[in-house]
């Protein structure tokens, strides 16, 4: 009991030690929030849609073949890699719309799908983004030099964009389905 009390006696608030956040911390953090917050907000099937969308948009995208007639006509920028990710981002948002009112929302039902699932599926398809635009363009709006150089390996290689690209493939294939065949 004396141990207790000497314990007690010996342990202040001032010898907690709080972690500190650094602004890349927060920033990552913030965005990791976003994503699980537009997961959950679209919807267990719509996140498998936003998935297909990514991959036809990365497709299309590397087979564009307007980029030297786009890098003359447009003023913002003359760089190719950013243009790159500009065009795949603007095929994702239109190919997203397009698909969400297809016919193929009907067919791919997660509704089934368990809330930590969605969770998952929104964090792979985060870093499947994040994988994408740094393997485009290294340096579109200086990003790579605002992640963590521990963490580049991860998303910013040939090798982590294949990873990334496999993860919903595996995740969809794993998950469990409603109707039996």
């Amino acid at each position: 009991m004396q141990s207790v009390t000497h314990f007690l006696n010996s342990f202040s608030l001032n010898s907690l030690h709080t972690p500190s956040l650094g602004p890349g911390s927060l920033s990552a953090l913030l965005i990791v929030v976003i994503i699980l917050l537009f997961a959950l907000s679209l919807g267990r099937t719509r996140v498998l849609i936003s998935l297909l969308s990514i991959y036809v948009a990365f497709t299309l995208q590397a087979i564009f073949p307007f980029f030297g007639q786009l890098q003359k006509s447009v003023s913002f920028t003359h760089d190719l890699a950013t243009l790159r990710v500009i065009v795949f981002l603007a095929l994702y948002v239109v190919i997203l719309g397009l698909l969400n009112r297809s016919v193929l929302l009907a067919h791919f039902n997660l509704s089934e799908a368990a809330f930590f699932s969605v969770i998952f599926m929104g964090l792979i398809e985060l870093g499947f983004l994040i994988s994408i635009v740094l393997n485009l363009a290294p340096s579109f709006y200086w990003i790579s030099g605002n992640v963590p150089a521990s963490v580049l390996p991860y998303f910013a290689t040939q090798r982590a964009l294949f990873y990334w690209a496999l993860a919903p493939l595996v995740m969809v294939v794993f998950s469990k389905r409603s109707n039996t065949m």
